[in-house]
């Protein structure tokens, strides 16, 4: 098994490297939208159920791709 990444490490590590929330995505969901705040193409969108919960490789490997940030 790879290494286990909390929402709370993708979300420090992505407010690290420049994104913020995304003022225009008003899902009202359990998910949050972050994008990059230089360039808007790049973004991540995390489920929140819970800042300790660990991402599934799957998923994080998606949030990798679509932001450009390695975890």
């Amino acid at each position: 098994m790879g290494k286990q990444v909390t929402v709370r490490e993708v979300l420090k590590k992505l407010k690290k490297e420049g994104f913020i929330k995304s003022p225009t995505h008003k899902n009202p969901g359990s998910h949050q939208r972050y994008i990059h705040k230089d360039d808007p193409t790049r973004f991540a969108d995390i489920s929140f159920h819970g800042d300790g919960r660990v991402i599934p490789k799957g998923t994080l490997s998606s949030i990798e791709r679509t932001s450009g940030v390695k975890f």
